[in-house]
């Protein structure tokens, strides 16, 4: 059972990655994405006030417009959260929506991919191996944070699992392809980053001008993701 407790005054959290042993209570993306969608169903029956559900890696964050405690609703909604999260826990065990699968093309190499040859060297491959291992995984979605539309991919082939660099550069352009620990990633705008960077893409990932919950962003949780090289399409 996940975890339920008040993160702040304005938000619950739901935590399925606080088990007495590492990885215990850990669910998939999938299950944890077809979860969040019935929760917001079933929120919205409930008569609080606007919120919204932010899904990370092994938690979903129920943020609310006004404050909580401010009134004596704050334990009762923690209370209806509490047993609503116990009931959708055993009505979505076994469901489990698919995400869209996506084909992004990139450049690899050059200079938006200036870490190549050193990630190369440090795995003993030459730039054109490593590239076929990285494109020829499929990636998952497993939540988006950081930036709006950032998406931390799994799936990252062991061989290519490095720590951060030990100083982030200032600026990574929008569209730069980088890996960092166990996670894949396109930089959806440009930004300070601690990532190896791979390429570029020229797809755009994330457009501002879309409106709707979560509608600007092209990746969404439970996608699955495929990296082609341009020079191969």
């Amino acid at each position: 059972m996940p975890r339920v407790y008040l993160l702040s005054d304005r938000a619950i959290q739901i935590d399925w990655g606080t088990g007495s042993t590492p990885g215990e209570n850990q669910v998939s993306v999938a299950r944890l994405t077809a979860f969040r969608q019935e929760l917001i169903e079933s929120m919205h029956s409930l008569a609080w006030s606007a919120f919204q559900c932010v899904q990370a890696d092994q938690s979903i964050t129920v943020l609310f417009t006004n404050s909580i405690l401010s009134n004596s609703q704050g334990k009762s909604i923690l209370e209806q959260l509490d047993r609503l999260v116990s009931e959708l826990t055993k009505s979505t065990k076994n469901l489990v929506k698919s995400g869209s699968q996506h084909r992004i093309l990139v450049n690899y190499g050059g200079v938006a991919g200036q870490d190549l040859q050193w990630l190369a060297t440090k795995t003993e491959l030459s730039p054109e191996a490593l590239i076929e291992l990285h494109s020829s995984a499929t990636y998952t979605v497993q939540f988006l944070g950081f930036l709006p539309g950032f998406a931390y991919l799994t799936g990252l082939p062991k061989q290519l699992q490095f720590a951060r660099r030990d100083t982030p550069r200032p600026r990574v352009p929008a569209g730069t392809l980088a890996i960092g620990a166990h996670y894949c990633a396109v930089y959806p705008w440009e930004s300070p980053g601690g990532w190896h960077l791979l390429g570029h893409v020229e797809q755009v990932l994330f457009d501002p001008e879309i409106t709707g919950q979560e509608g600007q962003s092209l990746f969404k949780a439970g996608d699955t993701v495929q990296f082609i090289r341009a020079d191969h399409a």
